[in-house]
This record gives structure tokens, sequence and C-alpha cells, in this order.
């Protein structure tokens, strides 16, 4: 039975922190698959810096019925070559952790929660987005997103990818 989409309430885990340990699972369990280094306390670790009112790193749930349905993330990733401007950090925001649960999947539940992602950085007035992909570059594509380069992450190739948001 499809979702009624109306029914989702996407918002920040900030306002859902009971949800932090499924969130983190969810984190956790994906880069395994990825083959990404990571620990369950590790994600719970880097969770709690998204529920400290920063506007990143942030996590947004999908919330139906009160039960967690998915989650998307938003982070910068930091190197210290990068400068700041008026207070403002000049390195770019990435997508990140896309999750959506399994009996959800494919009744448009993973783009409801990009284009709340999407609006979120749009009203920071960030000029771009940033995100990897493997096996999901087809789905980004149908929603704008461009390949910039390829890459090796966790011992395989992924397309960097990049949405300009205007």
């Amino acid at each position: 039975m499809p979702i009624p989409l109306a029914e989702i309430i996407v918002q920040p885990l900030a306002l859902a922190p009971q949800f932090c340990t499924q969130v983190a699972a969810w984190h956790h369990q994906e880069c395994e698959r990825q083959g990404l280094k990571s620990t369950l306390a590790l994600r719970q670790q880097r969770l709690q810096l998204h529920i400290q009112g920063k506007a990143i790193p942030q996590t947004l749930v999908a919330l139906l019925d009160e039960k967690i349905i998915g989650c998307i993330s938003l982070v910068n990733y930091h190197s210290s070559t990068q400068q700041k401007n008026n207070g403002t950090n000049l390195s770019p925001v990435w997508l990140s952790n896309l999750f959506v649960q399994e009996q959800q999947r494919q009744q448009g539940v993973g783009t409801l929660l990009i284009d709340n992602a999407v609006n979120y950085v749009r009203a920071m007035a960030m000029q771009e987005l940033w995100l990897s992909a493997a096996e999901y570059t087809e789905f980004y594509q149908k929603r704008g997103w461009q390949i910039s380069r390829r890459t090796r992450l966790g011992g395989r190739v992924v397309n960097i990818m990049r949405l300009v948001l205007s």
C-alpha cells in the first residue's frame, strides 16, 4: 500500500532525539555495507553534533505515525587549508546518509527527504550541494545532480555529484 506523503513529517533530529540510536544504527549499517570503517559508538558520537542547534551538521528525519522511516544528513567536510571569510565557513555542504526503511522504499520518501534537505540548504543561501554516490547515481541524476568527478572511497569507485542551487 503506497504511503500518503502528505502524512510524513520531516523535521530535524534535534526535535526528535529519541530516534538518535536508530539513526546511528542506520548510518553504521550503511558505512559497513560501503566498506567504510565505522563503529556504532562513533556514529552515535557524531550524531550528537547534529542535535546541538548548529545549522550544519544537521540530520532530518522522516516520521510516519510518530515512527521513524528515514533520514538524511547535511555535513561539512573541513580541511586545514580552508579559510573562514567574515565568519562564514567556505567548505561545501554535503548531502549524506540518505536512508529509507526497506518497506517504504520506492514510494517517494527518499525524494521527500532530499527536497527538504535542498530547501534547508537553500534557506542558508548556499549555492551548491555535494554528495558521493555509487549505486544510486541515476536516482540523483533524475533529480538534477551532475557528476563532477569519480574517485575511490572505501575501496570503491564513487561519483562525486553536485547540485547547483538557483
